[in-house]
């Protein structure tokens, strides 16, 4: 059955390959610019679509050639490639196979892996020699700089995404003395260098990637530094990075503002789309507005009771994936989500709450042995504390709010506007979540504060009163607003059609492109990327002219 579904792919990808040549024909260029449009080399096969649009726009825009970059460096392979892996590469380059075909069919020219630089080790050992005078916490680690590019949070993400594996049984955070992470600290520096290098011996005109975070995120800032044009792309959102506006989510503090700027009759119409959507979310159906939830937290109540029946105060941990880009929204208030957790679990004996930990439902696919991870170290962490429960994956919003959850617990969550629905307060452990625009979750500003909180936890929640206004405002801006359309006009039919968001990355999706394929769509794309590049907007909406960002 493998060996079918391996033909049959490739049949696709041939197929695809044929789809793009014909599309973007009329974008060859005969130059002799050297100058380069960076695209992130992947098998994200959806966002190979709207790399081709935006590539080649910005190609015609600078009159430059597309180069394709590898960008999973030390995320998936070494910056010390073996030599079977260079031939490989070498001949992907050359013939084209698999995925360098199908960036040849939108008009790559060429293809970069940064590698190793012996060349480049004394300048590597005078900043790793500053990383260790400096680098004597974890908050210092956040913040540190090469260059004066911030990277600090890049290594500390990244080095997680390395450790949290299902058979890794050990702690899901960084010791800065240990040897493997200071290894790989060194390697991070290795890569920053080759890229910095690259830079400044190329005429780079635009940078195309998909990461905030991890090393993924390393070219695009070096970009920044060097005012070059910065794209993040994906199926749902196609955004430039700015030097102050370069994380996920930085919309959020700008949501208010959005919403006082539009017509009467647009807040009106976005705001009858949210409450629609919410009351469909809310019944447990799946949205699109939190696409990679593939599983409802809300649904039905079932006669069992999951807490226990007392008079006690009764709280909600949600966890979160604890290798999954802490600070691709910026810092919080603890530099890693098991710094948090373990904080709570610290906490908890001194107070007379119960406190229940729910961990994320199985989403699935590539993300279940993550989850699975998530779930076995909250349980460990949890399990000698008398008065902390871990709860069933599956349990539904909807039962915990008929059973008695007085308060709720993130770092950042979607929680935060779940929960406020229903009235009941969220504490989130960061000033950079996506409702931090509004005030229907309490915000402490620092650790202190939030001690302080938990420990006068029943006068804080009775005094607190939750506006539904302003989440309707909210989640009328981030999720109606703020479009996921750009590119597929209506990602709600594509995920339906295709079966499931994981399909996404996979080549049915590339068929369902063909399939739908039209002049019309493909004309309006071509036109309203090209008006986004050279504009001042940060984002491409496509969310029926309801406003610009």
């Amino acid at each position: 059955m493998k060996i079918i579904t391996k033909i049959k792919d490739l049949i696709i990808k041939k197929k695809f390959i044929d789809h793009n040549k014909k599309v973007f024909k009329d974008f060859e260029i005969k130059t002799k610019n050297d100058g380069k449009i960076l695209v992130e080399f992947n098998n994200f096969l959806s966002n190979h679509v709207g790399f081709s649009y935006l590539a080649n726009s910005l190609k015609k825009k600078h009159k430059s050639k597309i180069v394709a970059y590898y960008g999973n460096s030390l995320l998936v392979n070494s910056i010390k490639p073996s030599f079977f892996f260079r031939i490989k590469f070498f001949i992907g380059k050359k013939i084209g196979i698999n995925f360098f075909s199908i960036y040849k069919s939108f008009g790559t020219r060429d293809f970069y892996y940064p590698e190793f630089n012996i060349n480049l080790n004394t300048k590597k050992k005078r900043i790793y020699k500053n990383f260790l005078n400096k680098v004597t916490t974890l908050h210092k680690l956040e913040s540190f700089k090469i260059n004066s590019v911030l990277v600090g949070d890049l290594i500390y993400d990244t080095y997680l995404k390395l450790i949290v594996i299902p058979q890794n049984p050990s702690e899901p955070t960084i010791e800065l003395n240990n040897k493997e992470f200071l290894s790989f600290v060194e390697e991070f520096i290795d890569l920053f260098l080759i890229w910095e290098k690259y830079f400044s011996e190329n005429k780079i005109k635009a940078v195309i990637g998909t990461h905030y975070s991890y090393t993924l995120a390393i070219p695009l800032r070096l970009a920044l530094k060097n005012n070059v044009e910065t794209y993040a792309c994906s199926t749902e959102v196609l955004s430039k990075y700015k030097k102050n506006f370069f994380r996920q989510n930085n919309e959020s503090f700008f949501m208010k503002k959005i919403f006082r700027m539009l017509s009467k009759a647009n807040k009106k119409k976005i705001i009858e789309i949210a409450k629609n959507r919410i009351e469909k979310r809310m019944n447990g159906h799946y949205s699109t507005d939190y696409s990679f939830v593939t599983k409802s937290p809300f649904g039905s109540i079932k006669k069992k009771n999951y807490l226990n029946k007392n008079k006690k105060i009764k709280v909600l941990i949600a966890t979160h994936a604890f290798g999954d880009a802490p600070h691709a929204c910026g810092n919080h208030l603890f530099t890693d989500h098991f710094q948090w957790l373990k904080f709570l679990t610290e906490i908890a004996p001194q107070t007379n709450i119960e406190w229940y930990v729910k961990t994320h439902p199985n989403f699935g696919d590539h993300w279940s042995p993550y989850i699975k991870h998530e779930r076995y170290v909250s349980r460990n962490i949890i399990k000698k504390s008398k008065n902390m429960f871990l709860l069933p994956s599956d349990v539904t919003h909807n039962q915990l709010v008929k059973e008695g959850i007085s308060a709720v617990f993130t770092v950042h969550g979607t929680v935060g506007i779940d929960y406020a629905l229903f009235n009941i307060p969220v504490i989130n452990a960061s000033y950079c979540h996506p409702s931090v625009n509004y005030k229907f979750n309490l915000q402490p500003k620092t650790i202190n504060e939030l001690k302080y909180l938990i420990l006068n936890l029943e006068k804080k929640i009775k005094n607190f009163k939750i506006n539904q206004s302003e989440i309707l405002e909210c989640y009328a801006i981030k999720n109606v607003f703020f479009s996921r359309n750009w590119l597929l006009q209506d990602i709600d039919k594509t995920i339906k059609e295709i079966g499931s968001y994981h399909n996404l990355w996979k080549t049915i999706f590339y068929s369902y492109w063909m399939k739908n394929f039209s002049k019309t769509a493909d004309l309006k794309i071509k036109k309203e990327v090209n008006e986004f590049v050279y504009s001042n907007r940060l984002f491409l909406l496509n969310n029926n002219n309801i406003g610009k960002f």
